[in-house]
């Protein structure tokens, strides 16, 4: 509501969205984490492997990522999809809708599709920051590991979240 995090009843398991990059930061420092830097995530989401487009793999389609006109049951009647739980896509099948284990090498849920998620480096000589994994109202092609988006860091959408890291002790 811009002065604290408040889940909306229905969405505790959720991702985290309407979040500036200043309200990612101040909870990751907060709760003594951080944004992962562009490197980072590309690396919890890539693996060892440099050439693979999306985390788990080659593969497209409804069955491993939320993005516009996925098919998934979150879906309205308009084609644009609400964000589905955390870990959704996870192999399982959910009434009819038959899900692929999206999970990267390291075992790391929902880098692709559902939200894009702030980074925390700054990229050189620009204002804006950027925001990686595609999300629930692009098409599939956009969750790339290598595509991004940029936005000022006051943005705040219903399709962009952030994800946290801890450094070790």
């Amino acid at each position: 509501d811009g002065s604290k995090f408040i889940v909306k009843d229905g969405y505790e398991n959720h991702p985290v969205t309407m979040v500036s990059f200043y309200g990612a930061w101040a909870y990751a420092e907060f709760y003594g984490y951080r944004l992962p830097t562009e490197d980072e995530w590309v690396k919890a989401a890539r693996g060892a492997d440099d050439d693979r487009a999306f985390p788990w793999g080659e593969e497209v389609g409804h069955a491993y990522l939320n993005y516009y006109h996925s098919g998934d049951p979150f879906e309205g009647s308009d084609g644009f999809s609400d964000t589905t739980p955390v870990g959704f896509y996870n192999g399982k099948t959910y009434g009819t809708f038959k899900t692929e284990d999206n999970s990267s090498p390291y075992g790391v849920y929902d880098m692709a599709g559902n939200v894009g998620e702030w980074t925390g480096n700054k990229p050189f000589g620009y204002h804006y920051r950027r925001i990686k994994g595609g999300n629930k109202g692009t098409y599939e092609i956009d969750a790339r590991i290598w595509k991004y988006d940029n936005a000022d860091p006051r943005y705040r959408a219903p399709s962009v979240g952030f994800r946290v890291v801890r450094d070790p002790q």
